[in-house]
């Protein structure tokens, strides 16, 4: 009895050393995050800005001042070539091989939303993905990592419709959950104006003719034209457009194509394309927070130009430090949530000041802008949809 209760003894002060029940992710000088992202197909230069350029940039920073309460942050990518099923099955491998404390900065509404059920199941935060499907509003372990598309839609129409006097609207819409997560807000929030679209295309995922959309669209007569897809197909559809002669419609621009890169595929097909933008001109803005992006761009990835993708890495990045930081030393996915929760008029020197609350939206403004000689202009101060 004596010798089981000395080796009980000696297993308590023991077992505070041990490893085994500590945070997954986490060590004492480390914590791990990842996430399954587009390094090939149709979004590779997205994904490979947003965390290698973005996400990597803020925390090579981080790290190089000593990184977060004294641990390093570490990232750990795969590629699913914009993939839901290749999305899934890294993801269990970040969870359960490389046993990451949290999943940053994913990418795409499909693959993100087939992520979801696992995640929420298992616990483990999701964090400002590069997508605006309202499916993750209110989950536990999800924060948005843009405006989501719903509160986008409710911007744009409120904008088109009241300054802009506009009436007669259609889209072309890539066929999955991105693009039908847009029409279902189209569809709303002209009901709430007493509108209806005067037509609608769908276009296939991975597609690349699209003349036939685009000559329905033509015959609608729209004053407006939203484009809800991928550059390739965003760009042929502003092509087709132009070798038609249709210029009887203001084409607005959605997603991944807010972008002056990939607007630029379609050349000059491109000039006059509208759209909400979610971020600063990373190149001309001269906010003190945007500068200093720059500056650890050329420190860290000279050769690598500004651009929104990494951009919204790096500020993906920067919430999560700050809601580390908040979190404490003893850090664990619960106390991380409830950190974030937490974050209340953050000045970003980026963005307006920024409130999470309870339902973990990061974002909830955009301002809106027109191509002129390949850059956007922007039109309006910062719009908000509550």
């Amino acid at each position: 009895m004596k010798l089981w209760l000395t080796i009980l003894s000696v297993l308590f002060l023991v077992l505070p050393a041990l490893p085994a029940g500590a945070e997954p992710g986490v060590s004492e000088t480390e914590i791990v995050l990842g996430c399954s992202n587009s390094f090939s197909g149709p979004l590779a230069f997205t994904g490979e800005q947003a965390t290698k350029f973005g996400v990597d940039l803020y925390l090579k920073a981080v790290n190089d001042s000593g990184g977060i309460h004294g641990r390093k942050v570490r990232t750990v990518y795969y590629d699913d070539g914009y993939k839901p099923q290749e999305a899934v099955a890294n993801t269990k491998k970040l969870v359960e091989q490389d046993g990451v404390f949290a999943v940053i900065a994913p990418q795409g509404t499909a693959p993100v939303a087939a992520t979801l059920e696992y995640l929420e199941q298992n616990r483990v935060p999701l964090l400002f993905p590069f997508q605006g499907s309202p499916i993750t509003r209110g989950k536990k372990y999800v924060f948005s990592g843009m405006t989501l598309y719903d509160r986008q839609s409710r911007m744009m129409l409120d904008y088109l419709v009241g300054p802009r006097k506009f009436k007669k609207f259609a889209t072309i819409y890539q066929d999955d959950e991105y693009g039908k997560a847009f029409l279902i807000s189209f569809e709303k929030d002209l009901a709430r104006h007493g509108l209806k679209l005067v037509a609608a295309e769908s276009v296939k995922r991975g597609a690349a003719d699209v003349s036939a959309q685009i000559a329905k669209l033509q015959a609608a007569k729209p004053e407006v034209t939203f484009l809800v897809l991928t550059p390739g197909p965003g760009a042929q559809a502003l092509k087709e457009r132009q070798k038609i002669g249709w210029t009887d419609t203001v084409m607005v621009s959605s997603g991944p194509l807010t972008d002056e890169r990939y607007l630029a595929l379609a050349g000059d097909a491109a000039e006059g394309v509208e759209g909400l933008s979610l971020w600063p001109d990373p190149v001309t803005s001269d906010l003190p927070g945007m500068r200093r992006y720059r500056e650890h761009m050329q420190k860290y990835f000279p050769k690598n130009e500004p651009n929104r993708y990494s951009l919204s890495g790096y500020f993906a990045a920067m919430l999560f430090t700050e809601g580390v930081k908040r979190a404490g030393r003893s850090l664990t996915r619960e106390g991380l949530i409830t950190a974030l929760e937490g974050v209340k008029g953050f000045e970003s020197a980026i963005l307006p000041p920024l409130t999470i609350g309870a339902d973990h939206e990061t974002q909830k403004q955009g301002f809106w802008v027109r191509v002129e000689k390949g850059r956007f202009k922007q039109l309006t101060d910062w719009l908000r949809a509550e």
